[in-house]
């Protein structure tokens, strides 16, 4: 299980004193994360190109938003200079779109459980015109200090979208939404066991479907018909894998 007191107690700083200036480039927070490689940015521009329609200029203006707050560490490639970390969430916002579509699904209620600071969030409102799929609502469900972290910076970037924020501690036990859409990527399989469990009691019988990006232990049944796909580029073992449900 990861121990994320350092990460919150950094978040806190920054929150406290409004400052976002540095904050993606730091080396406290890069450990948890902001830290995709140089070379697994670039194979997330080659998986992009191969499996979407999201055009080079749609890549540019996404990293342009995103990358314009907490002064990222980039890196050049061939027509963008970009955040690795950026190119991800590209990625995985085309696999969940595709995921959706594949459920024909228009219209989706999504509950994030750990957002990091909101980059996937805001790829998906980016993205969501392009594959027609409409997002009804979003909650992300994390610790508080994350959180704070996620309303300020989504405010900063998307201010017209309504993003939930919930402690975590909650389990999902106080949304009041079924049907849900669930992501969780390198969350949900790095905390312990217990809390794995509360998550299964309490917020899982509240979603449908999901995507799930997989990490630390084995996937295992937690009460959905699951398809495992290998992570793309693997970056982190042999336990990193792509979940849909």
């Amino acid at each position: 299980m990861t121990d994320y007191s350092g990460y919150c107690s950094f978040i806190r700083n920054i929150c406290d004193n409004d400052d976002f200036s540095n904050f993606k480039s730091s080396n406290d927070y890069r450990g948890i994360l902001e830290h995709v490689s140089p070379e697994h940015g670039s194979d997330y521009i080659e998986y992009i190109s191969a499996y979407s329609d999201i055009k080079e200029e749609e890549i540019e203006g996404f990293c342009r938003l995103n990358d314009s707050i907490g002064n990222p560490v980039t890196t050049d490639y061939d027509f963008i200079k970009a955040s690795p970390t950026s190119l991800r969430y590209i990625f995985h916002s085309h696999l969940i779109f595709r995921h959706i579509q594949s459920l024909n699904l228009t219209r989706v209620d999504i509950v994030e459980v750990g957002g990091g600071y909101g980059g996937l969030s805001l790829a998906i409102h980016y993205f969501s015109k392009k594959y027609n799929i409409q997002i009804n609502s979003y909650t992300i469900l994390d610790l508080k200090e994350p959180s704070d972290l996620q309303r300020m910076y989504l405010n900063k970037s998307i201010p017209e979208a309504m993003i939930n924020c919930v402690n975590a501690s909650t389990f999902g036990k106080t949304i009041d939404k079924n049907d849900m859409f669930l992501i969780s990527n390198y969350c949900f399989s790095e905390i312990s066991q217990e809390y794995q469990k509360q998550y299964i009691t309490h917020l899982f019988p509240k979603v449908a479907h999901g995507f799930m990006a997989w990490n630390c232990i084995e996937p295992y049944d937690f009460g959905f018909n699951i398809r495992i796909e290998e992570e793309r580029p693997n970056t982190g073992g042999r336990y990193n894998k792509y979940i849909y449900f």
